[in-house]
């Protein structure tokens, strides 16, 4: 007698077979909230010292990484097209990034510091 066939037993998560079959969509997921406790611990550091350029950089770039990870989340609320939905993270990720190297421009050359 065979048995019935259910959903597919995952692996534990400290196993790396299962990190492999997650979706780009899911990655942006945790990368947003890793991002959130990053910046939950740097933020503090940030605000007692805030003329190191490490921190400073840091700081942007994790902000600049939640924000634009935040931004998909919400557009997919709205009803973006789930067919876009790889599009829409490559093109918030390249926006971050070019966001990112821009703002770090301004504060070294316009503003004088970074």
């Amino acid at each position: 007698m065979d048995t019935p066939a259910g959903p597919p037993v995952r692996p534990p998560f400290w196993d790396l077979r299962a990190w492999r079959s997650m979706y780009p969509g899911m990655w942006a997921w945790v990368l947003q909230r890793l991002s959130a406790v990053v910046l939950l611990v740097l933020f503090p550091f940030h605000v007692l010292n805030p003329y190191k350029a490490w921190l400073r950089a840091a700081v942007l770039a994790l902000v600049i990484l939640h924000g634009m990870h935040g931004l998909k989340v919400i557009l997919t609320d709205f009803g973006f097209p789930a067919r876009h939905q790889r599009k829409l993270l490559w093109a918030l990720t390249a926006m971050g990034v070019a966001g990112f190297f821009w703002l770090a421009y301004l504060r070294k050359v316009t503003w004088g510091f970074f």
